[in-house]
């Protein structure tokens, strides 16, 4: 009797001890089921978080390349406008240099041109200057020629002028005539009583 009291009491306490087994297990599962949910939730927000911040950033990204593309497309047309500016400027400058080029070409032909016009007039009056210097050579010699004629010429007159003299002094002082007769005629000398005369 005793025997089978103690018999159900063991099991009593072995039922009850499954039971509290049971129910620690059981919050033991239902403590980690809920920090498995948790978990759970935590990595979905985490999950959702970083699906947001990836958003955001594809995003930003986009609307960054969006605007680099505007910026690259106005950059592109500032260059482009740039480019023709510069086209524009090259052009002009090329025309300047055209211009300044022709413009050199004909001063240097104009220059040129002058300095040979120049060199031949020079020729020429250095041409001019020689026969002038030997034209004044040749006069400067004939009037030496001239002068040294002339000199003589007035030696020969004084000595003429001298016998001259020297013959009407003689003829004075001898008394006689001088008679002048025609070229083809011949001289003749006579004398008279009172006088002689001299025919020419």
């Amino acid at each position: 009797m005793s025997s089978y009291t103690n018999s159900s009491s063991g099991r009593r306490r072995l039922v009850t001890k499954t039971d509290a087994e049971e129910k620690a297990l059981d919050k033991i599962t239902r403590e980690a089921e809920a920090r498995m949910r948790v978990k759970r939730e935590t990595r979905e927000q985490a999950r959702q978080h970083r699906y947001t911040l990836l958003e955001k950033r594809v995003e930003e990204e986009a609307e960054a390349y969006r605007q680099d593309a505007a910026n690259c497309v106005e950059g592109s047309e500032r260059l482009q406008d740039k480019v023709v500016e510069l086209e524009d400027r090259f052009q002009r400058a090329m025309f300047l240099y055209s211009q300044l080029d022709n413009e050199k070409s004909a001063l240097l032909y104009e220059h040129l041109f002058q300095v040979d016009l120049l060199n031949d007039d020079l020729e020429e009056k250095d041409v001019l200057l020689q026969q002038s210097n030997r034209e004044c050579r040749d006069l400067t010699s004939e009037v030496k020629l001239l002068k040294r004629t002339i000199e003589a010429m007035t030696v020969t007159q004084n000595n003429l002028k001298a016998e001259i003299a020297q013959r009407d002094r003689l003829i004075q002082e001898n008394g006689l005539v001088l008679v002048e007769q025609e070229a083809d005629e011949t001289s003749e000398v006579s004398a008279d009583s009172s006088g002689s005369s001299i025919s020419m």
